[in-house]
């Protein structure tokens, strides 16, 4: 067996303890050589519970691994992954890649320049449930689909603060219904939306398929909630649950990464990840005007 991917963290906000940081430290695919954050205290309290030192500097836990998980805002994230993709350094990215598209952009111009490695955490794309769903879908000659993204996280908890509760559904887990509904229609090449990114955001897409779906985003409501996509077709029907397989989908983050680290490609690519922001874009646009 090859010795473990060594991957340093930067963050150590809530996704970064709940997820990035435990998934990575747990192996045996990844080692997690340590933390830092702009916020030294927290650096220091997750390294603790992983049991790995705090960087005294982002440069430091550069120089420690092979690979850099960033989970930060997504204002902050083209800076430090542009630094690290400068020392060669594969990519485990947030999505979305940026506050806005030059953001996004910038990382994958760096990701091209430096020709590392970049994996973004569409966390479905990891989910088992998901490549079934896709080869159904591919199968029912789809006509259209529709597809929700429904929680209760802005209303309180780990994630009711800051840049989502700024921007809202779209820009926080936007990307994800998107990303589903073109994996199982293909590219979409308008959107029409309507609504408050901060209340319910509805969504009408064409695809270049020639197949149209329609998607629900919001993060305010007070209901268990959850992700689903139901595709519809000449030869059937594919549904998809989104709620993750917990026992598998750590694993397959932590393949995926160590399979991108050494050259591999992914759908969870950065130049997707670009797609999905330049979409959200235009759909900030489309509410902003009203």
């Amino acid at each position: 067996m090859s010795a473990p991917l060594a991957v340093g963290l930067i963050g150590a906000g809530p996704w970064a303890r709940m997820v990035t940081g435990p998934v990575l430290a747990a192996g045996p695919q990844t080692k997690l050589t340590g933390v830092w954050s702009r916020t030294p205290p927290h650096a220091e309290e997750l390294a603790t519970t992983l049991s790995v030192p705090a960087a005294s500097s982002v440069e430091a836990l550069i120089d420690t691994c092979d690979a850099v998980a960033i989970s930060i805002a997504p204002g902050a994230q083209p800076h430090y992954a542009v630094q690290a993709a400068q020392e060669g350094k594969a990519l485990l990215l947030e999505k979305p890649l940026g506050s806005d598209v030059a953001g996004a952009q910038e990382i994958v111009d760096a990701v091209a320049a430096y020709g590392v490695g970049a994996l973004v955490m569409l966390s479905h794309r990891f989910n088992p449930g998901l490549d079934p769903f896709l080869t159904a879908a591919a199968e029912c000659e789809p006509l259209g689909a529709r597809g929700a993204f429904v929680s209760g996280a802005f209303l309180g908890g780990p994630f009711a603060y800051g840049w989502r509760l700024e921007r809202g559904a779209v820009l926080d887990v936007g990307p994800h219904l998107l990303d589903l509904l073109e994996g199982a229609l293909g590219e979409i090449v308008v959107v029409r939306a309507s609504g408050d990114p901060l209340g319910w955001v509805s969504l009408i897409c064409t695809h270049a398929s020639g197949a149209t779906s329609s998607g629900a985003l919001c993060c305010s409501a007070a209901a268990e909630g959850g992700t689903e996509v139901a595709v519809y077709g000449r030869k059937g029907s594919a549904i998809y649950d989104g709620s993750v397989d917990y026992a598998q989908w750590p694993d397959r983050l932590r393949a995926a990464l160590v399979a991108v680290a050494g050259g591999g490609a992914h759908a969870a690519s950065v130049d997707r990840a670009l797609h999905l922001q330049q979409l959200i874009a235009e759909i900030e646009s489309q509410l902003a005007r009203g």
